[in-house]
């Protein structure tokens, strides 16, 4: 994707959106008889203030996303699987550190797609 980002806030908290990362849905390809797509169409969003993932397809709303949700929220302990909260919001998405339930700490890091977690 680009380092540009819309400026997009959260239509939970107000609070501004990062950019997480985009995706292909596929949709466009089988409705063009394409077998599958290979041009990004959804862009995805987090906000940590409120620990919520977004959306946007083609540049649509900003809707609920669960993929981003299991991406930034659930544990990346395969293991666990609980649910994570942000335990110290940095300035800029990439910083941010969030916790699970059973102590399985993790921090938010860029690379050439966007927002990923690393282990702390």
């Amino acid at each position: 994707m680009t380092d540009e980002q819309p400026d997009l806030t959260c239509p939970d908290c107000d609070e501004p959106v990062a950019f997480a990362f985009g995706s292909t849905s596929g949709v466009g390809a089988h409705k063009r008889g394409d077998a599958f797509n290979t041009t990004p169409d959804t862009t995805h969003y987090v906000c940590f203030p409120c620990g919520r993932a977004w959306k946007q397809r083609l540049g649509g709303r900003l809707t609920p996303d669960v993929v981003g949700e299991l991406t930034f929220f659930t544990c990346r302990d395969h293991t666990c699987g609980a649910a994570m909260t942000v335990t110290d919001l940095a300035p800029t998405a990439a910083g941010t550190a969030l916790t699970c339930a059973h102590g399985h700490q993790f921090i938010v890091v860029a690379d050439d797609d966007g927002l990923t977690l690393a282990a702390k």
